[in-house]
């Protein structure tokens, strides 16, 4: 059973969009538009690669005035400011980093503490089981190992831990398990990739959680079965582990033990 937290998350930024146009014209470029988003909601979208790969993922908030806050990784918020600002063309947005605020998270008894000092708070939209995720002043404690513990128990892989630009597909870390692509609507940047895959089932690849008796081994150390290679642990906690493997392979491998280093594994898929 995972812990209760609340913790800052150094690790992320906000960048903050507002003007009459806020929304429409990322409805164009993202995996999931803004169009919609009410206070107290929010949603997990991401910007691709034309070949269907995660450039960066991010959270958007409403910010009560119309505009939005997006919560991205900092290593990406230049970047993701630079790109949003040339598809932004002739639209009416004004899209600025906010140093003043951070993002924070909690669970259980911390909520409620967390509300009290939230711009903009939601249930995290990856998976209820990771507790409530807001916009902050920047500052706060920071103790992310019951974050961490929660989010691999909930198979939630995240960017800058489990993968980083331009190295997996959408699917390779469960966006669309985690509602964060609408394939019905947009004309998002690597939309065709994304879709011919979810239209014919061709995803080979899943981040999955591996249970173990003993300490997970580091990211990096090979998962296999019946001797033949799966894929690779991307960040653990404790004894479970999260990984990118072939599901295929996984498949075919039967009854197989499955070793996460030299250690036998439960996989559990998203």
């Amino acid at each position: 059973m995972t812990s209760d937290f609340l913790t800052a998350l150094p690790g992320r930024a906000v960048i903050a969009i507002t003007g009459a146009d806020a929304r429409s014209f990322l409805q164009r470029v993202i995996t999931r538009g803004p169009e919609g988003l009410e206070p107290g909601g929010a949603l997990f979208s991401a910007l691709l690669t034309p070949q269907g790969k995660v450039l960066a993922d991010f959270i958007i908030f409403d910010d009560g005035d119309g505009g939005l806050l997006i919560d991205a990784p900092a290593s990406e918020a230049d970047g993701l400011i630079k790109r949003f600002s040339l598809y932004r063309l002739r639209a009416k947005a004004e899209i600025t980093l906010r140093s003043d605020l951070g993002v924070a998270a909690a669970r259980g008894e911390g909520e409620a503490e967390l509300r009290t000092v939230a711009l903009a708070a939601a249930t995290d939209p990856r998976a209820e089981a990771l507790g409530l995720r807001a916009i902050v002043p920047v500052g706060g404690p920071e103790d992310e190992t019951g974050y961490e513990a929660a989010r691999i128990a909930a198979i939630v892989p995240e960017f800058g831990r489990d993968y980083g630009p331009g190295e997996v597909f959408s699917t390779d870390v469960n966006h669309d398990l985690m509602n964060g692509i609408d394939y019905r609507t947009g004309c998002f940047g690597g939309q065709e990739g994304a879709s011919r895959m979810h239209r014919k089932g061709g995803v080979r690849k899943r981040t999955v959680r591996l249970d173990m008796d003993a300490p997970a081994p580091l990211a990096g150390a090979a998962v296999s079965a019946g001797g033949k290679p799966l894929g690779a642990i991307t960040s653990g906690a404790g004894q479970r582990a999260l990984a990118l493997i072939r599901v295929d392979r996984l498949e075919a491998a039967g009854n197989e033990t499955v070793l996460a280093g030299d250690a036998p594994a439960r996989i559990t898929l998203p």
